[in-house]
């Protein structure tokens, strides 16, 4: 008797095993026959050509931007330079295509609206420190990040080189795109390359 009710019951829990493993691949194949742009929306997301237009230009650049620190073969749109209308019009092309892994991918991240370090910045009541002078006395305090610091290659730096170097950086994480796996950068980036937000000082 408990040996049937075993069976009984590893057949219902085989059975139940068939019916979750039938959703999961019912779910991923109904995700690839959606249009990218219905996936992403659907994720939360805002889409970059669907911005005002007078925001748009500004919003591409800032993506060329991010594109040049971030892009990897995974996500690469296209050969050689990439500007800000090759990837608004990628995005154009690609956003209404079936949401297949690649182009998905892709399209999550060039496509859609997001948060740069500078933008994370501003929110935190912070603006991005650009003398030389005050960075180069932070220039002792960065620790590991000191290492990635000096492999910068500046033309003259004078008494200042760390300084300078380290703005170079600054300048240049400051359109990486923020995000969960990359706050532990921008917390970096924080302490060393930002100071009180000139407006909120005055005020």
């Amino acid at each position: 008797m408990s040996t049937a009710l075993a069976k009984g019951g590893m057949a219902m829990m085989g059975a139940g095993g068939v019916g979750l493993g039938g959703w999961a691949l019912s779910s991923h194949l109904k995700q690839e026959e959606d249009a990218i742009k219905t996936i992403l929306k659907s994720k939360g997301h805002k889409l970059t050509s669907e911005l005002p237009e007078d925001k748009r230009q500004e919003a591409w650049t800032k993506v060329a931007k991010t594109y040049v620190l971030e892009v990897n073969e995974d996500l690469r749109i296209g050969t050689g330079n990439v500007s800000a209308d090759n990837i608004r019009d990628w995005c154009v092309q690609n956003i209404e295509s079936k949401g297949k892994g690649s182009l998905l991918k892709k399209a999550e991240k060039w496509c859609v609206v997001y948060s740069t370090f500078t933008d994370k910045l501003k929110t935190d009541n912070l603006e991005l420190e650009t003398d030389a002078n005050t960075l180069n006395g932070k220039y002792s305090s960065l620790g590991d990040l000191q290492e990635e610091v000096n492999k910068i290659q500046i033309s003259n730096g004078g008494s200042n080189s760390n300084g300078e170097k380290l703005k170079k950086w600054c300048e240049t994480k400051s359109d990486a795109s923020h995000s969960e796996s990359t706050n532990s950068l921008y917390e970096k980036f924080k302490q060393h390359c930002s100071k009180a937000n000139a407006t909120s000082k005055g005020s």
